[in-house]
């Protein structure tokens, strides 16, 4: 973990010097002297807006600058400039939210905004509506809401999203943030909180952790984000990357998720903003052909993971038209249920077991593309909230499954 004591010399003694801020604001993407300027304005311009005065330390990458007296500052930590979210999130856990948390706990700080998005989408209502929650309304945890079109942050809203809420049973809509506001009450617990890990963080466990361990959590309408487009042709490392964590968490918080049923809101604030029209065309059909070539290849692996009724209703699919493709909400869900579950029996490396479950993520996403080909906004939302109620409904068949995985094999 890291400490004060880990963080540069030169850095240490601004920090010192500065003494006491009410919000830390971190921009961990190395940004230039001229978009760290711009945030900065747009920070002050956010704190007009809140009832009193919050003096602030806005934390970025690259090199020291001076701000005029007030009550924005700045600190350059050179440990930031190395980290990015979109490329490595484990990495970027381990040096960029832990250097920061250090950082404001030193300084005993009220509340932690941290913006990873890229700077062009950071806009002042992006600040004041993370920040104001924890500063004003005692909020823990503030999630973002984000506007962006239907087949973006898919990772996000078809998998991270209804499993953190059938599990948890709170219903964040992008628990994956990365751009969220923390109290300094919340930062002491995750840094010494009573349960270590043996193993890495995922920007999901930041909220899993708030749920259960009682902090009360909001969502905060920012606005529009812009999402680099995704590699079709390397979901396996990205799967690899975001879902070993997410499934050892469900490990770490399983009797806890056990006892809950069914999901509450959270309480949201700020108007959902427009959507951006979809840029980047999607290749159904070469998505629908690289699960059929999966299902050829990994059948064996896939059987060791899955029941008989899910192979068979995969094989169908694999079979079927490709006008007609679809993949029905309860079998997307036992899918990844059953996934979670042979993670933890380690039926095969779970490496090797989470890159197996590529081309059936692909078939997901070219079955929701062709779902939503003619919607708008609304439709696409309750499409998604279909998905995740399905989620809930297959829960009990995943706790069957966890609880006595050699008797019930559906």
């Amino acid at each position: 973990m890291i400490e004060l004591a880990d963080i540069p010399a030169q850095t240490r003694e601004r920090i010192e010097q500065i003494g006491a801020a009410d919000l830390v604001l971190a921009i961990p993407r190395a940004a230039s002297a001229q978009d760290v300027e711009g945030i900065v304005a747009d920070t002050r311009e956010a704190l007009t807006k809140l009832y009193s005065l919050a003096q602030t330390l806005v934390i970025h990458s690259g090199e020291p600058m001076e701000t005029a007296p007030g009550a924005v500052r700045t600190v350059a930590l050179p440990m930031l400039s190395h980290a990015d979210i979109g490329a490595d999130p484990l990495k970027s856990i381990d040096d960029a939210y832990q250097a920061v948390f250090a950082v404001a706990k030193n300084l005993r700080a009220r509340a932690v905004v941290v913006l990873v998005s890229d700077v062009e989408s950071i806009t002042p209502q992006w600040i004041y509506a993370l920040a104001r929650p924890v500063l004003e309304l005692d909020f823990d945890l503030v999630t973002p809401g984000y506007a962006h079109a239907p087949m973006e942050g898919l990772l996000n809203s078809g998998i991270i999203a209804p499993l953190t809420r059938a599990l948890y049973g709170r219903r964040i809509r992008h628990p994956l943030g990365p751009d969220c506001g923390f109290s300094g009450r919340l930062i002491e617990r995750l840094l010494d909180g009573p349960n270590p890990r043996t193993h890495p963080r995922s920007i999901a466990s930041l909220a899993v952790d708030a749920i259960c361990d009682g902090f009360e959590i909001c969502e905060a309408n920012v606005g529009a984000r812009h999402y680099p487009p995704p590699d079709w042709s390397n979901q396996s490392s990205v799967l690899a990357r975001i879902l070993g964590p997410v499934f050892l968490e469900t490990e770490f918080h399983a009797a806890q998720w056990q006892r809950v049923r069914g999901s509450q809101p959270v309480p949201v604030f700020g108007e959902a903003g427009s959507s951006r029209a979809q840029t980047e065309p999607i290749d159904v059909r070469r998505m629908i052909d690289s699960f059929a070539l999966g299902y050829r290849n990994l059948e064996e692996i896939w059987s060791v993971i899955l029941p008989p009724g899910t192979l068979l209703e995969l094989s169908k699919l694999a079979k079927g038209s490709r006008e007609l493709f679809h993949m029905p909400d309860r079998t997307w869900a036992r899918i990844l249920y059953d996934f979670a579950l042979g993670h933890r029996l380690r039926l095969i490396n779970p490496d090797h077991l989470i890159r197996a479950m590529t081309p059936l993520y692909l078939a997901w996403v070219a079955s929701f593309a062709l779902d939503t080909a003619a919607a708008d906004a609304a439709m696409a939302a309750r499409r998604l909230e279909d998905l995740a109620l399905a989620f809930e409904a297959a829960k009990p068949y995943l706790v069957s499954r966890w609880r006595w995985p050699d008797r019930f094999n559906p």
